[in-house]
């Protein structure tokens, strides 16, 4: 299941609370580098906060992210980053 967000493919991923990086958003629309990782988005429930947690790097798409969920899901801070991230 992928989502778009303005016309672009991306993965949500929510782990539940086991790690402060809770949401993970991977960039299927960016592609993948030569290890076939992508472009992803790792946050807490607000990430423009303080003492919240947003950062940009790699990772793997795939289950051990946590368990899938939409756009819509994500706390709304986290949606806007997104947003962002794809305009």
């Amino acid at each position: 299941m992928t989502t778009k967000v303005n016309g672009k493919r991306v993965a949500i991923y929510d782990n539940g609370g086991k790690s402060f990086d809770r949401y993970t958003v991977v960039y299927l629309w960016a592609g993948k580098d030569r290890i076939g990782r992508h472009s992803c988005v790792e946050m807490s429930e607000c990430p423009f906060h303080p003492h919240g947690f947003g950062q940009h790097g790699d990772c793997q798409n795939g289950r051990h992210l946590g368990k899938r969920i939409q756009f819509e899901d994500l706390p709304s801070q986290c949606q806007r980053l997104v947003w962002n991230d794809c305009n």
